[in-house]
C-alpha cells in the first residue's frame, strides 16, 4: 500500500474532511450574539470610565464568575477588538471539534471507523440548535465561553466513556471556571450515568443536593438565592425580555426540536450497550430533570437560583449526542427490516420538519415506538411498507429543499451579498449532507476511490478557509474600534449615547456607555436593578415612538421600521435629567430628510450599513450610507 492510500485510509483525512465541513457550518459573523456581551465587558474592564459606566457593568450580575472576559481583555489590549474576537473563536472552535472527536471516537468505539466518522459530521455538520427560541446552539461561532465549556464537557464525557469518570467530571469543573452553568450540563449528564452504573454516586449526589440545601437555608452567599423568591416587578421584567426561561412560555416549536432530540437519542439506547448506553440515558435524564426543574422550581416557584441557573440547558449534551446517535440509527435500524426501516424514517422526517411543531411531535415518538418495537412487530407485506418509508422520506426531503431554496433564495436578494450564514442556515447544505451520508451507510456502499476522497476533502477545505470569515464590510470596519472621526464630532459633549438601530456601535466606535439598547437586557435575570432600569428606559423610548416592541420584547417581536426621529420626540426625551448626550440614528436612504432644527451633524461609515426590518408589512432590507448625530443632554 503506497503513502497515499495509507493517509486516505487513516484517520487524519477524514477528521479533515469533518473539520472543513464544521468551519463551512460556523461561519465566523464578527462581534454578534452573546458574543456582543462578553467583548463589551472586556471592553469595560480595559476602559472603566468609559464602557464600564455603561448600567450593564455597573449593575453586573454575571461576568464576575467567569474567567473569561479577564483573558478576553487581555488579548484586546494587545490586538484589538477585531483580531482578539477573530483569534478567541478560532481557538474555541478548535477546541471543540477535538473534544467532539474523541467524543463520538469513544462513544462508538465498537463501530466501524466510516460510522465513527459519519457521526462525527453529523455532530459537527447538522442543526446544532436547542432549548427554545432558536436563540442558542452548541459549537457557537461567537466569542463566548459557552464553547470552551462544551469542549470541556465533550472533553469529560470521552474520559468517563474511556472508564476515567473522575477525570471526566474534574475536565467539567475546569470548563466551570469559565461558564459555571453551562459547565453543569456535562457534570450533570456524567454524573447521571454514573449513578446508573453505582449507586454510590446517587448517594453522593444525594448529599451534595442536601448540603446545597443547608446553605440555602443558612442564606450563605449565593446558596441563599435557592430559597429567595423574584419579586413580581422584577419577574414581570425578566418574562418580557427573557421568556427562554420559562417553560410555560416556549412556543411549540421548541417542544417539537426537544422531542426530536429525545426521541433520537433514546432509540439510539436500544442499538448501545455499556458506557456509551449509560451515557446517553444520563443525558436524556439530566435534561428532562432539567426542564422539570427549570418548570417547577424557577417558573412556578420564582426561586431566583433556579432562574438564573437556567437548568433547561442541560440540554446541550442530549443534542450533541442526538446528531451521533442519528448516524448510528441511519446505519443499523434499515438492515433490520420494515420496523427499523419505518422508526428512522418517521425520526428523519421529524428531524426535517422539526419546525413544524404538531408534526415532530407526532413522528418522533412513533418512530421510536417502532424502534422499541423491532423484533416484537410482523408486516404481512414489509417491501410495501418499506418502500412506503422510503417513498415518504423521499418526497418530505425534496418538499422539504424546496421550501428552503426559497427562502434562501430570498435572503440571499434581501442581504445582496453571497453570505455563508445565510446558506448554512437554511439548513440546505445539512440536508444534502445527511441524506449523502445517511444513503451511503444504509446501502452499506463502499468508500470512493482515494483521489476521488483528497480531491473531496480539498475541495472542502479551501472552501472553509475562504468562506469562514462572514463579516460584512460594515461589521469588519465596526469591530476594529474606534472610530477616530465620529469621536472628534461627539467630543464637545461626555456622556452615554443613545444609538438607534443598533447595538456594539457606542462601546466600539466610541468607547461610551450605551444610554439604552436591546443587548444590554440580556442579564436581566441576574440583577433586579438592571432590569427595572431597563424596562424604564425602554418604556420612555417606546411611548416617545423612539422604539419599536422589540426593544422590550426582541426575542418575539418583530423588529418594525419606525419614522425619523422628529423635533418634539427629541426635544421631550432630551429634556429629561438623565438624557443621554447623543443621539445617534441611521439615515436610510430613502427617508425623508431631519427637520433642520435638530441640529443634526452627518457621519459616514466605512461601508453601508444594512439592517432587516419589517415596513409596510413585509420584511425588507433598509440601508444607511449616513448617520445623523443629533445633540440631546441640555438642548
Amino acid at each position: 500500500m503506497s503513502r497515499l492510500d495509507k493517509f486516505a485510509d487513516g484517520r487524519w483525512l477524514g477528521w479533515l474532511a469533518a473539520l472543513g465541513l464544521f468551519l463551512l457550518s460556523r461561519p465566523y459573523p464578527g462581534i454578534y450574539h452573546d458574543g456582543r456581551l462578553y467583548v463589551a465587558d472586556a471592553l469595560a474592564k480595559l476602559d472603566p470610565g468609559g464602557v464600564g459606566r455603561d448600567l450593564m457593568f455597573v449593575h453586573d450580575g454575571q461576568f464576575g464568575f467567569s474567567l473569561y472576559t479577564p483573558i478576553l481583555a487581555r488579548l484586546i489590549a494587545v490586538l484589538g477588538p477585531s483580531a482578539a474576537t477573530m483569534a478567541i473563536v478560532a481557538l474555541t472552535l478548535a477546541l471543540w471539534f477535538a473534544a467532539a472527536a474523541l467524543m463520538v471516537e469513544r462513544l462508538l468505539a465498537d463501530r466501524p471507523p466510516a460510522l465513527r466518522w459519519a457521526a462525527l459530521v453529523f455532530v459537527v455538520s447538522l442543526p446544532s440548535l436547542y432549548g427554545p427560541l432558536n436563540v442558542i446552539g452548541f459549537g457557537e461561532p461567537y466569542a463566548t465561553p459557552r464553547g470552551l465549556v462544551e469542549a470541556a464537557g465533550l472533553a469529560g464525557m470521552a474520559a468517563y466513556l474511556s472508564g476515567r469518570p473522575r477525570r471526566g467530571l474534574g475536565l467539567c469543573v475546569v470548563g466551570m471556571l469559565f461558564h459555571p452553568i453551562m459547565g453543569l450540563c456535562s457534570v450533570a449528564a456524567i454524573g447521571a450515568a454514573l449513578c446508573l452504573e453505582d449507586r454510590r454516586w446517587l448517594w453522593a449526589g444525594l448529599t451534595g443536593v442536601a448540603v446545597v440545601a443547608v446553605a440555602g437555608l443558612a442564606h450563605l452567599p449565593i446558596a441563599d438565592r435557592l430559597v429567595t423568591i423574584m419579586d413580581p416587578a422584577w419577574r414581570a421584567v425578566v418574562e418580557t425580555r427573557s421568556p427562554i426561561l420559562f417553560p410555560s412560555l416556549w412556543p411549540l416549536e421548541a417542544w417539537s426540536l426537544l422531542s426530536v432530540q429525545i426521541c433520537t437519542a433514546a432509540a439510539a439506547v436500544f442499538l448501545l450497550q455499556g458506557a456509551p448506553r449509560r451515557l446517553v440515558l444520563g443525558a436524556l435524564i439530566a435534561g428532562l430533570v432539567g426542564v422539570a426543574a427549570a418548570a417547577m422550581l424557577g417558573e412556578r416557584l420564582s426561586l431566583i437560583l433556579f432562574l438564573q441557573i437556567q437548568s433547561w440547558r442541560t440540554l446541550q449534551p442530549v443534542a450533541v449526542l442526538a446528531l451521533a446517535c442519528l448516524a448510528l440509527l441511519v446505519a443499523e435500524l434499515p438492515r433490520r427490516g420494515p420496523a427499523g426501516l419505518l422508526g428512522t424514517s418517521l425520526i428523519g422526517l421529524a428531524w426535517l420538519f422539526r419546525d413544524v411543531g404538531e408534526l415532530s411531535l407526532l413522528a418522533a415518538p412513533s418512530g421510536l415506538l417502532l424502534v422499541a418495537m423491532d423484533g416484537k412487530s410482523r408486516f404481512t407485506r414489509p417491501r410495501l411498507y418499506m418502500g412506503l418509508a422510503l417513498g415518504l422520506l423521499a418526497v418530505a426531503a425534496i418538499g422539504y429543499a424546496g421550501l428552503a431554496g426559497a427562502g434562501l433564495a430570498n435572503k440571499l436578494a434581501r442581504a445582496g451579498r453571497y453570505s455563508e450564514g445565510i446558506v448554512w442556515f437554511s439548513d440546505l447544505p445539512a440536508l444534502a449532507i445527511a441524506v449523502a451520508i445517511g444513503v451511503w451507510l444504509a446501502l452499506g456502499r463502499p468508500t470512493p476511490p482515494v483521489m476521488a476522497r483528497i480531491v473531496g476533502v480539498g475541495a472542502v477545505c479551501v472552501l472553509a478557509i475562504l468562506l469562514w470569515d462572514d463579516r460584512s464590510d460594515y461589521i469588519r470596519a465596526r469591530d476594529r474600534g474606534r472610530d477616530q472621526g465620529l469621536v472628534a464630532m461627539t467630543a464637545a459633549r461626555p456622556g452615554p449615547v443613545l444609538w438607534l438601530v443598533g447595538d456594539m456601535e457606542s462601546w466600539l466606535l466610541l468607547g461610551r456607555p450605551n444610554w439604552s439598547t436591546r443587548v444590554q437586557g440580556a442579564g436581566v435575570v441576574f440583577s433586579r436593578p438592571m432590569a427595572l432600569e431597563i424596562r424604564d428606559r425602554a418604556e420612555r423610548l417606546t411611548n416617545l415612538g423612539l422604539a419599536g416592541e422589540d426593544f422590550i420584547r426582541p426575542l418575539t417581536a418583530p423588529e418594525r421600521r419606525l419614522p425619523p426621529p422628529s423635533l418634539a420626540q427629541v426635544r421631550i426625551f432630551c429634556a429629561a435629567s438623565d438624557a443621554p448626550a447623543w443621539i445617534i440614528w441611521p439615515r436610510w436612504d430613502d427617508a425623508p430628510p431631519l427637520a433642520a432644527e435638530l441640529a443634526a451633524r452627518d457621519w459616514t461609515p466605512e461601508a453601508p450599513f444594512t439592517r432587516d426590518q419589517v415596513d409596510r408589512g413585509a420584511l425588507r432590507a433598509l440601508k444607511a450610507s449616513r448617520y445623523a448625530v443629533i445633540p440631546c443632554a441640555g438642548d
